[in-house]
């Protein structure tokens, strides 16, 4: 989910298949516990996961884009994540994937309280594992506004959700994934200052065929090329030395304490 809502409208939602969740969702859908009856998905997209739950639970599927929504099969509701109009206490878990670490910091602790007051027992979170979202910076080449690719504005770890949900206890929580390497701060700062911004990120960390984005300042879409850098390849050189790959998600399941 991104702030800005032009943006977000012009995300191509039929690119994410149950295809390439598929193992995600099966993860997802075995550590579900077993007296869960109703679950609402905040911050659903275009329902991939949320449909598959619907197959086995009462699902409400929560987004605020309605291109999104009009891929979600089961029960939906177009709502931003920080104000939704429901009762308290209304669905045994709320279950949210790959949101969180898209929202800017006022709504981002809004979301977290609504998380806690939609949920009669269990909040089920998934987020990137500890990413740096430095990693993958571009420059707009029509304002020069630096942003991340994704929109990814946060990074997490497991500690970060004992300290978000107090009120919980972690029941489960685990790595999942393709082991995607981790980016070294110091060397980050390196690319940015050293060398061009065409440069920053390496050739094979991109698909070929994923390479537009859309500035989140001037809403321009783009489609950025790679230049190799000799600088830029000895910076990635050692940081493949330096770093550890990381499964990609960071899954959490928490229970209300009684």
């Amino acid at each position: 989910m991104m702030d800005n809502p032009i943006i977000y409208e012009k995300v191509d939602w039929e690119i994410l298949t149950n295809k390439q969740l598929g193992p995600k969702i099966k993860k997802i859908i075995e550590n579900i516990p077993s007296d869960v009856q109703s679950i609402i998905d905040i911050g659903c997209g275009n329902g991939v996961i949320t449909n598959e739950l619907a197959k086995k639970y009462k699902v409400l599927g929560v987004d605020r884009s309605k291109s999104a929504l009009q891929y979600v099969t089961s029960e939906k509701l177009e709502a931003s994540c920080d104000n939704i109009p429901l009762p308290s206490q209304n669905f045994d878990m709320v279950f949210s994937s790959e949101l969180l670490e898209h929202l800017p910091n006022e709504i981002f602790q809004k979301t977290i309280q609504e998380f806690k007051r939609i949920s009669k027992k269990y909040i089920y979170i998934t987020v990137p594992n500890r990413e740096n979202p430095d990693k993958l910076m571009i420059r707009c080449p029509e304002c020069k506004y630096i942003f991340n690719r994704p929109n990814h504005l946060r990074s997490f770890k497991s500690e970060d959700f004992t300290v978000l949900f107090p009120e919980y206890k972690k029941i489960a929580e685990f790595t999942f994934g393709k082991p995607v390497r981790y980016y070294h701060p110091a060397l980050l700062r390196l690319k940015r200052r050293w060398i061009p911004s065409i440069s920053w990120i390496p050739y094979f960390w991109i698909d070929q065929n994923n390479r537009t984005a859309i500035c989140p300042q001037c809403n321009h879409k783009f489609y950025y090329f790679y230049k190799f850098h000799p600088l830029g390849f000895l910076i990635d050189g050692i940081n493949v030395i330096i770093s550890p790959k990381r499964p990609y998600w960071l899954m959490v399941l928490l229970e209300k304490n009684s």
